[in-house]
């Protein structure tokens, strides 16, 4: 996965899409292989605006506040929120240092391209691009650190149980194509993962570890001095993640808007993703200095931000709204996308986008 993801120059994410019937080189998108929520509406990037500015108030409107984005696709987040930052508040605005954090130097230049019809003057000096989290400097962030669909793409390990023993789901090459094999000898991180996450499947049953996402978070930790994490993805709680009935894992490939759960084909063409284990993220994060403040489902979020606010006046058949609707969807991206919120060197203080809490008995076991 992280070869078929992020191989230089060969990987999903670290190349153009080069295909002759394509009018699109983009990835992203309706003309690509799939749609995230900033393709869809800028509601997203409009409503966290809101939050981010009771979050500034919070830290008492430092002299420069940090908004990072990890994975920050094709600017199409970021440019909206710069738009929503420069339009409501001026005074923020030039307070404000955009930090993209971004592997691929091919998505850095379409950022940076997407990102100059906003920014003008004021994007030479308020914007920046790292390629990797580990460049960013420890506690060198005032602010929100925030990631959308990014999680979901980090590599992950695959597990088996057969014969009531766990395996690991290994690679080989065989025969001119990849091929899976078996192998029952855990490594102590993966031993250690699902002693701690307490991961315990059924006869036959396939899910996922996630070794990649656990060291993000990290990092993640590392580098907030005082502020705020949200993390938006779409995933589980732990006791859902590793239910009996989810046979098959969470584990899927996209191209073409279509799904497939064979990742040996179009290798470096097609995406591939597992749901994420919130209660992981959640967990680590507290065992490095975040504070858990609460977990919901979009729909709660965009709702406890008042996003109908912002349709209120527009026409009901409008793109805006019916885009909405898409976000709210209780069987869509309303529910099966989730939102994480995480704090460190701050004081408790209440998120307007967690004002309506989705039920999760079970985020992280402190709780």
């Amino acid at each position: 996965m992280e070869l078929a993801l992020y191989d230089v120059p060969h990987g999903y994410y670290m190349t153009k899409k080069v295909e002759p019937d394509d009018c699109s080189s983009d990835r992203i998108g309706w003309g690509g292989d799939y749609v995230t929520a900033p393709e869809l509406s800028p509601i997203l990037a409009k409503t966290l605006v809101r939050q981010i500015l009771t979050i500034d108030e919070q830290l008492g409107r430092p002299a420069q506040f940090t908004f990072m984005e990890i994975g920050a696709g094709n600017g199409t987040f970021a440019f909206d929120f710069i738009h929503e930052c420069r339009t409501i508040s001026s005074d923020f605005f030039h307070r404000l240092s955009y930090q993209i954090v971004e592997r691929s130097s091919h998505l850095q230049s379409r950022q940076a391209a997407r990102l100059r019809e906003v920014g003008g003057d004021w994007g030479e000096s308020h914007l920046s691009w790292k390629s990797s989290i580990e460049e960013v400097d420890s506690d060198s962030v005032i602010g929100v650190v925030f990631s959308n669909e990014l999680v979901d793409a980090l590599p992950v390990h695959r597990v088996r149980m057969a014969g009531q023993c766990l395996h690991e789901i290994c690679v080989a090459y065989k025969d001119g194509r990849f091929v899976e094999c078996l192998d029952h000898r855990l490594s102590p991180e993966l031993m250690e993962y699902i002693e701690t996450h307490k991961v315990a499947l059924s006869e036959g049953q396939t899910s996922e570890l996630h070794l990649a996402a656990e060291r993000w978070m990290k990092h993640v930790a590392r580098l907030l001095q005082r502020g705020i994490v949200v993390t938006v993805d779409y995933g589980h709680t732990r006791g859902d993640y590793y239910r009996s009935d989810r046979k098959d894992g969470t584990f899927l490939c996209y191209y073409r808007h279509a799904i497939s759960t064979d990742p040996y084909v179009r290798v470096g063409e097609q995406d591939m993703t597992a749901h994420v284990n919130f209660s992981a993220l959640a967990s680590v994060g507290t065992t490095n200095g975040l504070d858990f403040i609460g977990l919901t489902t979009m729909a709660n979020w965009l709702i406890g931000l008042g996003v109908e606010d912002l349709v209120r006046d527009q026409d009901q058949e409008s793109e805006d709204v019916k885009a909405l609707a898409h976000l709210l969807r209780p069987h869509g991206m309303g529910t099966t996308f989730k939102v994480l919120a995480q704090r460190k060197g701050m004081k408790p203080f209440a998120l307007q986008g967690l004002r309506y809490r989705a039920f999760f008995d079970d985020v992280v076991s402190s709780h």
